[in-house]
């Protein structure tokens, strides 16, 4: 099984997620993406959901010790704007395990400034319906063998809204996808969010509107094994009732 966080390899072998069969992002493209770093070292993505609120899954969840997310730039070494996390909320139902409930978000310790590179993400209000059209972006992994290889230009991919039904057939992921959880990809295989790309946004296409957050998945861009994503829509009333208050 695959998590997509980069810290979390060594702990869980295959079980990443990345960006597979992607195309390199222009400038201003995902105005709302960051990526975050643990004391200079990168690990996840995220989306802005306020001037100073970061949406992210919950298996990325850090010491809050030299950690950080940057955003306004398409390039991981260069550019952007870089700030401190202040303070976090981690879904108090998620669980490790089924990766139910893989949902977070951060506190910043100021406000990024919106600009033309820079801006807030709208959150989706309803669930997309199967076979909608998305697009996933990150840095993670762009290699689904088992050498890493990580972009510094960030990648996107278009995939579609995959059925429950059909995510969750015996040949698939056998009744692992829960309620909260939304299968996006391709079941033939080739396009994948991976390694490094958990936490970070999946869009409704041709929009800034999040619709999942990228979670787990079994290897990266494998048949029948599509990403799978917390549900936007699905934690809408969570995100907005925690979006002020309960940070530690």
């Amino acid at each position: 099984m695959k998590v997509f966080a980069i810290l979390m390899l060594a702990l869980c072998g295959a079980n990443a997620d990345k960006i597979i069969g992607g195309t390199a992002a222009s400038g201003g493209q995902f105005p709302s993406i960051v990526f975050q770093e643990k004391s200079g070292s990168f690990f996840c993505g995220g989306t802005i959901i306020a001037a100073n609120r970061v949406l992210s899954a919950a298996h990325c969840e850090q010491n809050l010790v030299g950690l950080t997310v940057t955003g306004g730039t398409t390039s991981r070494s260069s550019g952007g704007v870089t700030i401190n996390v202040n303070g976090k909320v981690v879904h108090p139902l998620y669980n490790s395990n089924t990766y139910q409930n893989d949902i977070m978000i951060l506190e910043l310790a100021s406000s990024f400034s919106s600009s033309n590179s820079i801006n807030v993400a709208s959150l989706a209000s309803s669930s997309p319906s199967n076979g909608a059209e998305i697009t996933v972006a990150g840095w993670g992994d762009t290699n689904s063998g088992i050498i890493q290889s990580l972009p510094t230009n960030l990648q996107f991919v278009n995939v579609a809204v995959i059925s429950t039904s059909t995510c969750n057939a015996r040949t698939a992921y056998n009744g692992m996808i829960l309620d909260g959880m939304i299968c996006m990809g391709v079941m033939a295989g080739g396009e994948d969010s991976c390694q490094g790309d958990s936490g970070g946004p999946a869009y409704l296409k041709g929009t800034n509107t999040v619709a999942g957050v990228t979670s787990w998945g079994y290897g990266c861009a494998q048949a029948n094994k599509p990403g799978v994503y917390a549900d936007v829509a699905y934690y809408h009333s969570w995100i907005t009732s925690n979006m002020y208050s309960g940070f530690r």
